[in-house]
């Protein structure tokens, strides 16, 4: 019987290890998906001197104006549409691309002629 508690604890103990250990390994796996690398190798930095988020350049590449699918640029904190003069907000580096968040800030100065 004793033998029997001692190979039920250690088997309680081996699945705590491996249970352990994929927990690990998901954390180092999920940690690769952040949005951008932090700043400081003379590239485009992802933690201004503010400490905010932005956009990583794998993103913007594929990000299109909700109204228009036209691309659009990153200026301050804001994704800017050219075509229409929406401005979407950037909130702690996720873009908040909804038309009636363009509206809000919609100018028109911005249209390229």
């Amino acid at each position: 019987m004793k033998g029997f508690r001692r190979l039920i604890g250690l088997g309680i103990v081996a699945a705590l290890g491996v249970a352990a250990a994929r927990m690990l390994r998901q954390y180092r796996e999920d940690s690769q998906f952040d949005l951008a690398p932090v700043g400081g190798d003379g590239g485009i930095a992802s933690f201004p001197q503010t400490g905010k988020r932005t956009i990583s350049p794998d993103l913007l590449e594929i990000l299109a104006c909700p109204a228009d699918k036209q691309p659009v640029e990153l200026q301050d904190n804001f994704l800017i549409c050219r075509t229409c003069g929406r401005k979407y907000p950037v909130e702690d580096g996720i873009p908040i691309m909804l038309i009636e968040e363009g509206d809000k800030y919609r100018d028109e100065s911005l249209v390229k002629s």
